[in-house]
């Protein structure tokens, strides 16, 4: 399971233009996983992906250094496992848990031709080049892209904090930077305002990552995420049973 855990002091990521450096057999391997993993999925793209490399914490801060790697060593690292930790693809990204003006958590129903069909997360995603400025990454510009691409709303117009930070586990490379945000619009407005965005995406043939919008009621999120048959993101029970807590 993923581990979840408020943040409590200030988080910087830094950024070096190089690629981690990976021992010849675990590339082949990677090499070989993709190979395989494209002939069962042909949407899948090895494209540009970052990963955290080291990580200094002190009393007053938490530095994280990033380089670069690509999707197929983050998806081998997530399927298969890479068990010498300095050689896994632990990417840092940046998600955001919304709720209605009507006191719904919003997820997302990942489209079935994205490389996790049907699964369940919030919006958010990986960095891209557009969030390295001047050697630091923005996650604030990594959540405001992502937002935008997926349920086309604007993070400005958002009262949101990033609470939570999603630690790595056995099962999950990640470093996740986790907000909660309260939006301007009730359930019915933003499930019509996602169908219009849709059905505009299907017009022009652009990408569709969420296949819908699932709203869960505050007080029962818990209930009603367990009830649902999708596979889900390891972090998202956690955030939702933490975020009742933040918005009590």
């Amino acid at each position: 399971m993923s581990k979840i855990m408020k943040i409590t002091k200030p988080i910087s990521l830094k950024f070096e233009d190089r690629e981690i450096k990976l021992p010849i057999q675990l590339k082949d391997k990677i090499d070989k996983f993709w190979i395989e993993a494209i002939k069962e999925n042909p949407n899948l793209y090895n494209g540009q992906d970052y990963v955290v490399e080291t990580i200094i914490e002190t009393e007053e801060n938490i530095e994280m250094l990033i380089v670069k790697s690509n999707y197929a060593h983050y998806l081998y690292d997530e399927r298969i496992g890479i068990e010498e930790e300095k050689y896994r693809c632990c990417s840092p990204w940046g998600g955001i848990l919304l709720i209605t003006e009507d006191d719904y958590f919003v997820v997302g129903e990942m489209d079935k031709r994205t490389s996790v069909p049907y699964y369940l997360q919030i919006s958010g995603g990986g960095i891209d080049i557009a969030d390295i400025k001047d050697g630091n990454i923005d996650i604030h510009s990594n959540i405001k892209r992502e937002l935008k691409e997926e349920v086309n709303l604007d993070l400005n117009d958002i009262d949101y904090k990033i609470e939570f930070i999603e630690y790595p586990s056995k099962t999950r490379n990640a470093y996740g930077f986790l907000a909660i945000g309260k939006i301007q619009k009730a359930k019915d407005e933003l499930e019509q305002h996602f169908e219009t965005y849709k059905k505009y995406l299907m017009k022009n043939h652009l990408e569709i990552e969420f296949n819908r919008l699932i709203f869960l009621k505050r007080e029962n999120a818990l209930q009603e995420l367990d009830a649902l048959p999708n596979d889900q993101r390891p972090y998202l029970r956690d955030l939702i049973k933490e975020a009742k807590e933040v918005v009590e």
